[in-house]
């Protein structure tokens, strides 16, 4: 269940290895590289590493320039945006599919109802092993799902937005501590069975986490630093003010 877990053949190491790398920002956005780098970096040899590459190359985690490696892709609004799209398409019926089969997995039902007892004590200090057990929640919502395909579709939405906010683009993944879970009427929901009731919440915390998202974006400093004037379209495009004031 859990991506960046160790095991498996030495290429699915290394996909995930580079994969954590790019979603905590040791390989930055938009930085270069080269299969020699990435090997290096590992203490692995080629083979393994040029596998991992083609692997992340088809799943959007890397490009790859011409006659000159590969390079991070940038996160960018639209991307944030595209990823939120997918969750509300998928997580709702993830969870539906969690109420109908999760009493067949009762461990996985023990350790969301775990998860939601550690946010409200405050989760762990380390801000990114926080992170990492709230994107685990949501991964295990999509393994209790029982659909395998929706499961590894989910996963990887998942570990990309991830990277959204290990990179601090966006804010923390969730308010904890002190108040009630933010997910624990949905995990309530899941243990029930009740269908209805967990696509719905689900629906509704994607929904409140892409606005707390987007409302984080553009408050950034980074942002305000932009001369948005420059950007407008000589086509009768929208300019860039307008595209961020209807995001």
């Amino acid at each position: 269940m859990d991506s960046g877990s160790g095991g498996g053949s030495m290429s699915e190491r290394a996909v995930s290895e580079i994969r954590q790398r790019i979603i905590h920002g040791d390989l930055a956005p938009g930085a270069s590289f080269s299969e020699a780098d990435v090997a290096q970096r590992l203490q692995m040899s080629k083979a393994p590493v040029r596998e991992a590459l083609a692997v992340l190359r088809r799943l959007g985690w890397v490009e790859v320039i011409p006659r000159s490696g590969y390079r991070v892709p940038p996160v960018t609004l639209r991307g944030m945006q595209d990823l939120f799209e997918l969750r509300l398409w998928l997580e709702p019926e993830a969870a539906a599919l969690a109420a109908r089969h999760g009493a067949r997995r009762p461990e996985q039902i023990a350790a969301l109802q775990e998860f939601c007892a550690r946010e409200e004590e405050g989760g762990a200090e380390d801000p990114a092993a926080r992170l990492t057990d709230h994107y685990r929640a949501h991964r295990r919502i999509a393994l209790l799902s029982g659909n395998a395909e929706l499961e590894r579709v989910l996963d990887d939405v998942l570990l990309k937005m991830e990277r959204y906010h290990a990179l601090d683009v966006i804010g923390p993944a969730a308010e904890s501590g002190g108040a009630e879970s933010a997910h624990r009427h949905l995990v309530e929901a899941i243990t029930a069975g009740d269908s209805v009731a967990a696509r719905d919440l689900a629906t509704r915390h994607v929904r409140q986490a892409r606005d707390r998202a987007v409302a984080a974006v553009l408050d950034s400093e980074a942002l305000r630093a932009v001369d948005l004037t420059s950007l407008g379209s000589p086509h009768g495009q929208p300019d860039a003010a307008s595209r961020l004031r209807s995001a």
